[in-house]
């Protein structure tokens, strides 16, 4: 994850909202597919956040949440993140989802990160960043296929 984020724009795509903050009107969802798809988006990033408190290691619980581009970036940031540095904190997602046909969506999201000490020094919560996701649906549920992270300051 650190590598990810340090690395300022990478491959694969967004959406996740901070836990148990009340949505604005403007990031509510319209529907149960966006439900859905905000749901995959923020479940692939708790797994995350909680994996890097845990020594990096890649969790087989990611595969139910990412695929693809998603899955390898966030493995290798996990992996990168594993080098014994105290992990701390975590970030704040503002999630906004769009289906965009029956097995389409993608995600915007203003990642702030300035609160997630990733044990790297300056390379890790440098502030609000653009995430763009591509969700999937498999059949069974939405996956986030494609993950972009942009650099700090990007939105």
């Amino acid at each position: 994850m650190a590598l990810a984020l340090a690395a300022g724009c990478a491959s694969s795509e967004d959406a996740a909202s901070e836990a148990g903050a009340a949505p604005s009107p403007s990031t509510t969802p319209s529907s149960d597919e966006e439900v859905a798809a905000l749901a995959a988006y923020t479940g692939m990033w708790d797994t995350v956040v909680a994996a890097s408190h845990e020594g990096g290691e890649v969790p087989p619980e990611l595969q139910d949440y990412a695929v693809g581009g998603a899955y390898a970036l966030m493995s290798a940031a996990l992996e990168g993140a594993g080098s014994g540095a105290q992990v701390t904190g975590e970030p704040v997602l503002a999630p906004v989802a769009a289906v965009e046909g029956p097995d389409s969506a993608t995600v915007e999201d203003c990642l702030d990160d300035s609160g997630w000490n990733l044990g790297m020094g300056s390379s890790s919560g440098q502030g609000p960043r653009l995430v763009e996701a591509t969700l999937i649906h498999d059949g069974l549920a939405w996956r986030v296929s494609d993950l972009r992270i942009w650099e700090a300051g990007s939105c």
